[in-house]
């Protein structure tokens, strides 16, 4: 996993896969750890990290699916905006 800051995926490595497994079991196989870290690092906990290991350990547990597919929405908005150029429009017809 390549990321600039490794701040506190190691340590919280095993939460974020209880999380996984349990959006896994939930019907969402899709849902990779990374992605996960990815999510706390850049929506939860994107002005500042819980400074207590066992607040972060919470923040995992109480995280929904339905917050990760906020973040997944708001990043598809913001950031995977395809130019005009690249858009196919006879496939909308």
């Amino acid at each position: 996993m390549t990321k600039g800051n490794n701040d506190f995926y190691e340590e919280m490595l095993p939460w974020f896969e209880l999380k996984r497994s349990e959006f896994e079991k939930d019907g969402y196989p899709h849902i990779e750890t990374e992605n996960l870290y990815i999510c706390f690092k850049n929506f939860v906990w994107k002005h500042s990290v819980p400074q207590h290991y066992y607040q972060r350990v919470f923040d995992i547990m109480k995280f929904t699916v339905n917050q990760y597919f906020d973040y997944e929405s708001l990043e598809a908005q913001v950031y995977k905006v395809a130019s005009l150029e690249e858009i196919n429009f006879e496939d909308f017809f």
